[in-house]
């Protein structure tokens, strides 16, 4: 089984995607530098990295669901870290962001919640597949 045919883990990697995508975006438009379009890159590659080893578990049937963890301790981790990095960064509250920084937030916050619902979702059904 390829990992374009699991929907579930193949919408989690194309999600880690966005990540950088949306950096090159907001690059291109002069709202972010070069460290913020870093740290998408970094976000980017290891969430892909993560989601390509959950469906390695996942397609084995890993007892120790090691990947599947970090795809959930992943995207709690960019919940946290991307307003707390933003706020400290810029030095103001987040309320008084400028509209293409809030959106950023926004976005990656979005992002990062769908993520966390999808590896939510991985990880029952790995922990299923595993109990049959």
């Amino acid at each position: 089984m390829k990992i374009t045919e699991n929907k579930l883990y193949f919408s989690f990697v194309l999600l880690g995607l966005f990540y950088f995508v949306t950096k090159v975006t907001f690059y291109i438009l002069d709202v972010c530098g070069t460290t913020a379009l870093m740290l998408g890159l970094l976000a980017t590659v290891l969430t892909i990295l993560i989601g390509i080893a959950s469906f390695k578990e996942y397609s084995k049937k890993a007892n120790k669901l090691v990947a599947h963890w970090l795809a959930i301790i992943g995207p709690l981790f960019i919940l946290i870290y991307t307003p707390i990095y933003m706020t400290t960064k810029m030095g103001i509250p987040v309320f008084q962001f400028s509209t293409g920084k809030i959106i950023i937030l926004v976005i990656f916050e979005c992002l990062a919640i769908a993520q966390l619902i999808l590896s939510i979702l991985m990880f029952k059904g790995v922990r299923e597949k595993n109990k049959s």
